[in-house]
């Protein structure tokens, strides 16, 4: 009997419906599905083939290891991965009723909407390793085998033929089987065999060498509990480094004959986060529980946050996801995860505007309205996914009104960091300014003996005792070893018959913008100053000259930045929340940089020895030239402050 009749005849005792066409829905509810889920289904099943022997009166630990399927690869070379258990097993009628049976009661009789619903493996497996899955099981001394994928003969998912004659299952040896599930005379082997004969499972081609074990930590809120631990085999080098034996891997434990191949525990990602914040100290991670709002059917919740180091030792980004990231926790499980971008709405909402890298969320929904979808991709609460109702917005409210101070402490910590040094809006507004920087290159030349171009100019540049540039480049014109000189490492600017020779460079000057009062700038040395310094201006040049100075200095307490400041206050913070107003700092010193920043350097780019020349810049970038660019570019300045600060609000008011 074909494996279609077979599921004809069974379906003759089952009343109300029929299935005509199985493998339709195999492949529609597949389609629903996250990647990588049929491993979590693996994990799962095996867990619960664990519990399920352990409530029977054995020995309560178990173990769950995906590795190498040592077997398949010493008889054919194949690199496939595994789920290997030593839970209780199942017979050989258990594994074709099983493994052929959509919608299955299954073995722990717990089939419901929200609890096992008897078909993930089934559906994840095959549709996505159409080559199938190869299962081995081991009960009561028997050891038998099956193949379920895509039939190519009948062309429809079901068992595929093992034995010489057509047997759809077969007897296998015991050491087909690892040494735990051998030693404990029960358990089963569930092998992916992808898409392809040449299909490597156990490293796909194109992920990480860490991939699974990344995304099991991801899929788990903690693990290896109640005496069941998982693991998971994390190459590291190429194939061909690769051990091919169960001995030769157990040695690169011990750091004998090559590159590391171990197994490596799964906790889950609390797990993760607990050993990274405990760090910071023991009051560095906690759970906060919200009511929510009962009367407009919104449950409570439990909102578990970490504060998470930062600096050298502190990534966990090779296990789970890092700080800024938020998931939603329904039995066990973490789902709807939300990651850099995708986070920052939610972060706001819950009052975390600095120091989002080093913060971490996980939600709880609590009550019986709680349920997740058939892929088990999203949190459901009263049927609706639980980013689309109401409860997340009022879970936020409520955790911001009782802000832990650790979580507080931290935002303080990064607010100071981001205003006085932050790295990152450097590159942001290099990186804006990029493509027009790009228009307009000034020439550089490097004395060379050897050059084949001839330069002068005006250019700063290295000179043998730290000095400036001279007038000319022609060293019948150079004062040797003088202060202010130009020497053999300095940059010229321009060509000319009767230079030195020289060779074409370019590096573009570096500037280091700096906010200060007025009165901090009064003991600075400033370019092409008048009796006023900064005193009612918008920026100075801090330095010798207005080509070589390289500290840009910007006033906080002129006027016209300070109109700026009060007008987006006005705007978006007329409650004067303190946060916010240094949120609206923040952004507005970044955009006033770009601006001062982008007038100081694209106006070097006209430098060239002889219309521009060094006392050019001096008058060109004094501070009474730079409070005029300031104040030509307001429109422009004030329209990308109010984009940004207000896509903040939106985040912040939960849209």
């Amino acid at each position: 009997m074909s494996p279609a009749e077979r599921r004809s005849h069974r379906l003759v005792d089952i009343p109300v419906f029929s299935v005509e066409n199985a493998d339709f829905i195999a492949e529609k509810l597949a389609s629903e599905l996250l990647p990588d889920q049929e491993f979590r289904e693996a994990a799962k099943n095996a867990e619960e083939a664990i519990l399920r022997r352990s409530a029977a009166g054995a020995d309560p630990t178990g173990r769950i290891e995906f590795d190498v399927d040592w077997p398949l690869l010493a008889a054919g070379g194949r690199w496939a991965i595994c789920c290997a258990d030593d839970g209780d097993g199942m017979s050989r009628v258990q594994l074709e009723r099983y493994m052929t049976t959509l919608a299955v009661v299954g073995a722990n009789q717990n089939q419901h909407i929200g609890g096992n619903q008897g078909m993930g493996l089934k559906i994840s497996g095959p549709t996505r390793h159409k080559e199938g899955l190869l299962i081995r099981s081991l009960k009561n001394g028997e050891a038998s085998m099956v193949q379920v994928g895509w039939n190519k003969h009948s062309k429809e998912y079901g068992l595929i033929p093992l034995g010489p004659d057509g047997e759809l299952i077969v007897q296998v040896d015991q050491s087909m089987f690892p040494s735990f599930i051998v030693e404990r005379g029960s358990g089963t082997v569930v092998t992916f065999l992808g898409n392809a004969p040449t299909d490597n499972t156990f490293k796909p081609e194109g992920r990480p060498n860490g991939w699974l074990f990344r995304y099991l930590h991801r899929r788990f809120f903690r693990f290896s509990q109640d005496g069941v631990s998982l693991w998971v085999r994390v190459p590291s080098g190429d194939v061909d480094e690769w051990p091919t034996d169960p001995e030769a891997a157990k040695g690169r434990a011990s750091g004998r004959g090559g590159k590391s191949f171990n197994l490596s525990q799964v906790n889950g990602t609390a797990y993760v986060w607990d050993a990274a914040a405990d760090k910071n100290g023991p009051d560095s991670r906690g759970t906060v529980t919200v009511p929510g709002d009962p009367g407009a059917d919104q449950p409570p919740a439990n909102i578990h946050w970490w504060v998470l180091p930062s600096g050298p030792g502190s990534d966990v980004t090779s296990r789970t996801s890092g700080g800024g990231s938020l998931a939603v926790l329904f039995q066990n499980e973490l789902h709807d995860w939300k990651t850099s971008s995708q986070a920052s709405p939610y972060f706001a909402r819950m009052g975390v505007l600095f120091g989002k890298q080093r913060i971490s969320f996980v939600i709880e929904p609590l009550g019986g309205t709680i349920a997740s979808d058939f892929a088990r991709a999203h949190v459901l609460v009263g049927g609706k996914s639980i980013f689309d109702h109401d409860a997340t917005l009022t879970w936020a409210d409520q955790f911001r009104a009782q802000m832990p101070d650790a979580i507080k402490a931290a935002m303080q910590e990064e607010q100071a960091r981001i205003q006085s040094d932050d790295p990152d809006r450097a590159r942001r507004i290099r990186d804006r300014l990029k493509d027009v920087m790009s228009l307009l290159r000034p020439r550089r030349f490097r004395r060379t003996p050897d050059g084949t171009d001839l330069a002068v100019g005006t250019a700063t540049g290295p000179g043998p005792n730290g000095g400036t540039v001279a007038e000319r480049g022609d060293s019948a014109r150079r004062r040797a070893g003088a202060g202010g000189t130009r020497g053999i490492g300095s940059v010229l600017a321009q060509t000319d018959a009767a230079g030195d020779a020289a060779t074409e460079i370019f590096a573009m000057l570096q500037i280091e913008p700096m906010w200060v009062s007025e009165s901090e700038a009064e003991t600075m040395s400033i370019v092409c100053a008048d009796d006023q310094g900064l005193r009612d201006r918008a920026a100075a040049l801090a330095g010798e000259d207005g080509v070589s100075a390289g500290i840009l200095l910007l006033n906080k307490d002129f006027r016209g930045y300070l109109a700026i400041l009060a007008a987006v206050n006005e705007w978006a913070n007329p409650d004067g929340d303190e946060e916010k107003a240094a949120m609206i700092e923040q952004i507005t010193q970044e955009w006033t940089e770009q601006k001062m920043v982008e007038a100081v350097t694209g106006l070097r780019q006209l430098e060239n020895g002889s219309s521009w020349t060094a006392l050019s810049f001096d008058g060109a970038l004094s501070p009474l030239a730079l409070t005029g660019a300031f104040m030509a570019d307001r429109y422009h300045t004030l329209r990308e402050v109010k984009r940004q600060v207000g896509s903040f609000r939106q985040a912040a008011a939960g849209a």
